[in-house]
């Protein structure tokens, strides 16, 4: 985990790169029980990459199993720049009930090795930006070698709707 400061606000990154059983998705979620636990909701309509509940953000992958590669930033205001080097971009509010998160490979199994992750803000609500890059590559497939790359950046924000920033790949779009 790399740490820099900027300004009064301190920024992670946290960097996972390895084998991750992802069943289509993995997840963010606050550490507080009362984050929510039962299936996922789909993405809402012309959405395909994200979705959110109090206390989780469901990221879906392109692969139906398989490793992947994902970086994690916490910031301390929204992102000045879109990183438009990925092919699907998009954003979704999140309420949180603590002050940490931790990435799981479906709704319950922490990706070892890879640390709860201390929000900027503490307790509160978050934007967070979700990257994608090689969905396509393997659709509905097992991978056994790292295919799909993600980024996801949360930052505090006040609630709001989901946000396409981006769509290039074949299956941006949940149901295409």
């Amino acid at each position: 985990m790399d740490t820099e400061s900027i300004g009064l606000w301190k920024v992670r990154r946290v960097r996972y790169t390895g084998s991750a059983e992802v069943d289509r998705m993995f997840c963010l979620k606050d550490e507080d029980e009362r984050a929510w636990e039962e299936l996922p909701p789909l993405p809402k309509i012309g959405f395909g990459l994200a979705g959110s509940d109090p206390g989780m953000v469901y990221v879906y992958t392109g692969m139906y199993m398989g490793p992947l590669d994902l970086e994690v930033e916490v910031l301390g205001d929204r992102p000045v720049t879109v990183d438009d080097g990925w092919e699907d971009i998009e954003e979704v509010s999140f309420e949180t009930f603590s002050d940490t998160v931790t990435v799981l490979t479906d709704s319950e199994t922490p990706i070892a090795s890879f640390p709860p992750t201390v929000l900027s803000a503490g307790v509160g609500t978050y934007r967070v930006r979700v990257h994608s890059f090689g969905r396509d590559l393997m659709w509905d497939l097992v991978a056994e070698v790292p295919v799909e790359q993600y980024k996801i950046q949360i930052w505090p924000a006040r609630l709001t709707g989901p946000v396409v920033v981006q769509h290039r790949s074949v299956h941006a779009v949940m149901g295409r």
